[in-house]
């Protein structure tokens, strides 16, 4: 009996480690084979189907993980997203994120905009070189109205060149952080939910918070409070912008997206079924050595 002793307590152990991520809705941690198209691509955790839609060429998977704050694990590597080609939009579905009144949503990934840029400053765009728009969106299909509810990156038009809150995908509705958008970092956004659609929600953004702290509100870089909803969420939609008057084509690299219910989640190790089965297979490794 004693020699079940150590890998029922290594599988125990295990079992709590993968309890702690629970709550991860959504891991993508591009972990494809470098060089190849993301569009078909279909890993990570949590979604209902590979990344779809997107133009032949405009989304490659890149070697190696994007720098992360210390204490935010990586794994697999990184996709870059062009629209050298024509605009480049890529779609993958999850299961609805309800959103009820009184529920959070964090939502994180690791990106940075590229590409080519304008001199500033410019008549039409002011101190933003790189005018056309790039983000990355939520979208929620079955809304009455305008089923992109929010994003992050930055609008087409938007005269600052800045890490933003994208409402409803709205260049009028956007709030900036005042960090340049061509600077990497890991962006991670709140959101507050406080009914139905009918109800405004709040959003907040923070750049390379400590993963360790929860961070406060009241020093978020960027803020929607009350403006629009964003419950009922069901897919994410990568938007880099092609060439147009005069704005020269985007392209952004993105990394590590997370979606979860705790701040904890944003930095969570991912697919806790892995966890278990590691611990399974130590737990046999182990009873059979001690045959």
């Amino acid at each position: 009996m004693t020699r079940f002793l150590t890998p029922l307590a290594l599988c125990t152990a295990m079992a709590f480690a993968a309890s702690a991520s629970a709550e991860l809705l959504l891991y993508e941690p591009f972990g494809y084979t470098a060089g190849a198209d993301l569009v078909g691509q279909n890993g990570g955790t949590g979604f209902t189907g590979a990344w779809r839609d997107g133009a032949a060429g405009g989304g490659i998977i890149q070697a190696g993980s994007l720098p992360a704050p210390a204490g935010v694990p990586t794994a697999g590597g990184h996709a870059m997203l062009s629209g050298a080609a024509g605009t480049y939009q890529v779609y993958r579905d999850f299961t609805n994120i309800e959103g009820a009144d009184g529920e959070t949503t964090w939502i994180s990934w690791i990106a940075q905009r590229q590409g080519d840029s304008i001199p500033t400053p410019d008549p039409t765009y002011g101190d933003n070189p790189y005018p056309r728009g790039v983000n990355a969106g939520f979208f929620n299909t079955e809304h009455p109205t305008r089923p992109e509810r929010v994003g992050i990156g930055n609008s087409s038009n938007a005269t600052e060149n800045e890490w933003s809150i994208i409402p409803e995908g709205s260049g009028g509705l956007r709030e900036g952080s005042g960090v340049p958008w061509d600077e990497m970092h890991w962006a991670v956004m709140r959101l507050d939910h406080h009914g139905d659609i009918n109800t405004p929600d709040d959003a907040y953004l923070w750049l390379d918070p400590d993963p360790n702290v929860e961070p406060d509100i009241m020093n978020a870089l960027a803020s929607s409070v009350g403006v629009v909803d964003f419950s009922g969420l069901d897919f994410i939609r990568p938007f880099v912008g092609n060439e147009s008057s005069g704005r020269p084509a985007g392209q952004m690299v993105i990394d590590e997206i997370r979606v979860g219910t705790t701040y904890a989640d944003m930095s969570a190790v991912p697919e806790p079924a892995a966890l278990c089965l590691a611990g399974l297979a130590a737990c046999g490794l182990v009873g059979r050595r001690r045959r």
